[in-house]
């Protein structure tokens, strides 16, 4: 599913939820006290169809980071608020611009921490919780859309697939691939450099940590070798189901990957990245 994955995917992914296959926010790294623009390709939706084929208005119907602040919110399910109506750009993509902070009534941290939850609907849900082609709702899955700060400090390492709801979702053939930005290090003593390796661990379901590699074996060891794509982008490119079986004992499964990011020879704290990269997992 991820294979021949490139390091700019990994880029994208910073302001995009896996929900985010089907709706984004531009500008894509916002300042939620003005105005953004929401965007859902109803189409897309891998899970519900019913709106693929809808052709009365949509609307929005939000709870998160807090439910619309304005006089009657979302409205009810059976007749959405028009306030929340969706601006039709064409085929199956719609849109609706605002100021997150205005529109929900919150200030900035909230909806930065929170990111922005909401789906899309017919003025009419409908019910029976089937928004398959044929069933009895008439609304998009639920969409989860984080939304990057831009005055947070440079993000510099990445994974694709990136974390959703604190949470990697995958399954057990899929690539997880480790991409780290060093055009934006802002580290001196790691500035510059044309290899890195990757000290892996393996966090196991009887909450044991296990290494690939100890330590000072790292740079011995070329399957732990990030591979340098140029212009300072490295990636690390792994099936975790395989690449940590000879690491976890016989019946222990996989609770969290974890890394850190080293040059070689190894020289303590100024050869490594700073920080460890915990991405909890969850296999479906």
């Amino acid at each position: 599913m991820f294979r021949n994955i490139i390091f700019v995917i990994a880029t994208v992914l910073i302001s995009h939820s896996l929900s985010a296959q089907f709706a984004w926010v531009d500008p894509p790294v916002p300042d939620v006290t003005q105005e953004l623009t929401v965007y859902v390709d109803v189409a897309q939706d891998p899970d519900c169809s019913n709106l693929a084929s809808s052709t009365g208005p949509l609307y929005m119907w939000t709870w998160m980071p807090a439910g619309p602040a304005f006089t009657d919110g979302n409205g009810t399910w059976d007749n959405s608020n028009e306030e929340m109506v969706l601006t039709h750009e064409g085929g199956t993509l719609y849109s609706i611009t605002f100021i997150p902070t205005d529109f929900y009534g919150v200030d900035a941290d909230a909806v930065y921490e929170n990111g922005i939850s909401f789906l899309a609907k017919e003025k009419d849900g409908g019910g029976g919780g089937d928004c398959a082609d044929g069933g009895g709702e008439f609304k998009t899955s639920d969409i989860n859309l984080t939304i990057p700060s831009p005055f947070a400090s440079v993000r510099k390492v990445f994974s694709v697939p990136d974390l959703f709801e604190d949470s990697l979702y995958t399954n057990q053939d899929d690539i997880f691939t480790l991409a780290y930005n060093n055009s934006v290090e802002e580290k001196p003593s790691m500035q510059n450099i044309d290899e890195a390796f990757v000290y892996a661990r393996v966090l196991g379901d009887n909450n044991t940590l296990y290494n690939v590699t100890s330590l000072s074996q790292v740079g011995n060891n070329p399957d732990l070798m990030m591979t340098n794509q140029g212009d300072g982008k490295f990636t690390f490119s792994i099936v975790p189901e395989e690449f940590y079986s000879d690491a976890l004992p016989d019946g222990v499964g996989i609770k969290a990957l974890q890394f850190q990011i080293i040059t070689w020879p190894l020289c303590g704290s100024d050869c490594a990245v700073d920080g460890e990269f915990l991405y909890p997992y969850a296999c479906q």
